[in-house]
């Protein structure tokens, strides 16, 4: 019973941190002993017997679970596989892997990879890979890839990839990509990418690095070097506009409000979204090609009121921090027919309809109409 309780002491230890379960001599003995095949049912208790740390095994099979100087062709376990040093070429556990040297070829483990140095080849766990060296090669996790260092390859998490260091590759996760380094690749994934200079795209809902040189898509996409203007504008629908455009000028997101002054018991407002592009034409001039999209309300928002619209136009650029820009826009209103308390469609003037329909056996109306957008924008 004695030796039962020892052995289970020492795998909770090892499970825990490995090298502080370490004995001295273990530490600083230069000399390891080599085992072309071993077998255990748990640490110590196998065919290395009490040699089981200070042996290098070509193959190793664990029961339950093994502990082991190192590995050179191949190791498996019903439960759990522990190194002290490096491990080649395959590894696999039921529940985890925790090796303190470098892994190179792959290693697959039911819930958790966990090494101390780098990964040269493939780590796939069912919930995490965690290494505290570089990847050269990939990792796949059910939820988290988290690295130390840099990643050369391939990162792909249900949930989220996180790597200290620089990407050269790819990064798909279903909810987050971090990298503090720099990227060269891509980023992709469901919600949020953050990086820091990026050579290459990153695809998600938020974007964020300082600088890019390629394209952010997503939702709202903040490069710190990039296009980041406030402007102030008018049209024929809202007189006073506030926007927010964001990423950079091959593609950027907008962000704005307007509001009507007029003083009244419920105030005429709107908000909206878009997305656009402005191409370089001159030292100083821009081509702005946008697609927005407002909900325009009078009070609470109750009723769909919305004008898209498309916008043809030009930006001169006075001083870096300044610019005027103008242009026509072709717009389209979609609304409720039903709802009586939708605000004047047109603030000051009176543009001609070119065009109105109903939908949905009319439910839903439509008007066409051409319009012009100027104002000032402030870098």
């Amino acid at each position: 019973m004695k030796n039962l309780n020892r052995i289970f002491a020492v795998i909770f230890l090892f499970a825990l941190n490995p090298l502080q379960a370490q004995t001295e001599s273990e530490e600083n003995s230069t000399v390891y002993f080599h085992k072309d095949f071993q077998i255990s049912f748990v640490p110590f208790l196998g065919t290395n017997g009490t040699n089981s740390g200070v042996t290098i095994n070509d193959y190793s099979f664990n029961v339950l679970g093994g502990f082991s100087a190192g590995t050179n062709k191949l190791e498996l376990a019903g439960l759990f596989n522990i190194n002290k040093s490096d491990v080649r070429y395959a590894q696999f556990a039921g529940v985890f892997n925790q090796v303190n040297g470098k892994v190179e070829g792959a290693q697959f483990a039911g819930v958790i990879n966990s090494n101390l140095d780098s990964v040269n080849g493939f780590q796939g766990a069912g919930v995490t890979n965690f290494t505290t060296g570089s990847v050269d090669g990939a990792q796949i996790a059910g939820v988290l890839n988290f690295t130390t260092k840099s990643v050369k390859g391939f990162q792909g998490a249900g949930v989220m990839n996180f790597a200290v260091g620089s990407i050269k590759g790819t990064q798909l996760a279903g909810v987050s990509n971090f990298a503090i380094g720099d990227v060269d690749g891509a980023q992709v994934s469901g919600v949020l990418n953050f990086a820091r200079n990026v050579d290459g795209v990153q695809v998600g809902l938020f974007n964020y690095s300082d600088s890019i040189s390629g394209v952010p898509i997503g939702l709202v996409s903040v490069v710190k070097s990039g296009y980041n203007t406030v402007e102030l504008s008018t049209n024929e629908v809202m007189p006073i506009n506030l926007a927010w455009r964001t990423g950079v000028r091959s593609f950027y997101n907008i962000l704005f409000a307007g509001i009507r002054p007029e003083i009244e018991d419920e105030v005429t407002w709107s908000f909206g979204y878009g997305i656009g592009t402005a191409p370089r034409l001159g030292k100083k001039t821009y081509l702005n090609i946008e697609a927005t999209s407002e909900q325009v309300s009078k009070g609470r928002v109750v009723e769909l009121n919305l004008v898209n619209r498309f916008y043809l136009g030009f930006e001169y650029q006075i001083t870096p921090k300044l610019a005027v820009f103008g242009g026509p826009t072709v717009n389209y209103r979609v609304f409720e027919t039903g709802y009586e308390n939708h605000p004047d469609l047109f603030a000051y003037g009176n543009p001609k309809i070119q065009h109105e329909r109903t939908y949905d056996n009319g439910k839903i109306g439509g008007q066409l109409w051409y319009g012009i957008r100027t104002g000032v924008r402030f870098f």
